[in-house]
């Protein structure tokens, strides 16, 4: 308890001897939430929702279980989470395997082996904020860049398809849990108007706490300037805290263009310690273990600096 206390203690401290620059990180923070993260985020955030509690998320998981059941060895629930996931990105992953996993359509199993691949950032941020980025740098073919952010969780989830569907092959226990699911389902679908209510409501709520939870943490960049650091190695530091506000540091700073390329992508794949902080805010309602989504999550960044640093230097 006294160094929980300390720790706090320290908190303090550090933004009363730096308020004009805690409150400079803070403001960034806020500005990166209500400009990008609220009306790029919200809307997918509400279709979702909808999805699940009209029972929509189910037709549109047996539409992709003609494509994608041979890849991967999920429920239809399962199949559905890994759309949304990867076409709306972070950290509607994290959330749909969340609200899946609550309303009793996954089983904890199958949501924490989703979770280790399906919760990266959206396609949305990465053509509309990286792509131009990586254009400036010189680099015009993205078609590798795309690979390693989609293609390699992508790959990754086929093998962890695979060892699900191994432990669960004797239970019936998925089958079991989609009938069931199903059944509740015909009984509690909401109406039209409910289902927007509903989703308005607890999604406004959970769109406050992200936005709490990036100005908090980029608050806290304030620590990288009580160390004797280069301006360099801030920037790419303060990447891997929160990501919006990482990349464009790390993209101004005056890294050669193949050094900015290598932290930006890696730091994309890792999502920053305020996505962890995010992510762990829907685990918790599902009643989720966070140490196995890191634990994946760490495992695909060092596979994805491998990657990215071997093709930067054949380019």
């Amino acid at each position: 308890m006294r160094i929980k206390t300390f720790v706090w203690l320290i908190l303090i401290i550090a933004v009363l001897s730096h308020p004009d620059a805690t409150f400079q990180y803070a403001y960034e923070g806020l500005y990166q939430w209500a400009v990008k993260m609220v009306p790029t985020l919200f809307p997918f955030m509400m279709i979702s929702s909808i999805m699940v509690y009209s029972g929509a998320d189910l037709e549109l998981g047996r539409m992709l279980s003609i494509p994608l059941k041979r890849v991967y060895r999920y429920s239809t629930y399962g199949l559905y989470a890994i759309f949304m996931g990867f076409f709306c990105g972070f950290p509607m992953g994290a959330k749909v395997v969340s609200e899946l996993c609550e309303h009793k359509k996954l089983s904890k199993e199958e949501a924490v082996s989703l979770l280790g691949f399906c919760n990266n950032i959206g396609p949305a941020y990465f053509l509309g904020i990286i792509i131009p980025i990586l254009h400036a740098c010189g680099y015009q073919n993205t078609l590798h860049f795309l690979f390693g952010m989609y293609g390699i969780p992508a790959i990754y989830g086929i093998f962890l398809s695979r060892r699900f569907a191994k432990a669960q092959a004797q239970s019936g226990k998925v089958e079991n849990l989609q009938e069931q699911a199903q059944s509740d389902n015909a009984r509690q679908t909401l109406s039209l108007t409910g289902c927007l209510k509903k989703a308005c409501a607890e999604n406004t709520q959970s769109l406050i706490l992200l936005g709490g939870y990036i100005t908090f943490t980029n608050a806290f960049r304030i620590f990288l300037d009580f160390f004797r650091l280069s301006d360099n190695v801030k920037r790419v530091l303060s990447s891997f805290l929160e990501i919006m506000g990482g990349v464009q540091t790390v993209y101004t700073s005056s890294l050669l263009p193949p050094q900015k390329v290598l932290w930006i992508m890696t730091a994309l794949c890792f999502s920053g310690i305020s996505c962890l902080i995010q992510t762990s805010s829907f685990l918790e309602k599902a009643h989720l273990p966070l140490v196995a989504y890191i634990r994946s999550k760490g495992f695909l960044t060092l596979i994805s600096f491998g990657y990215y640093g071997l093709l930067l230097y054949l380019l």
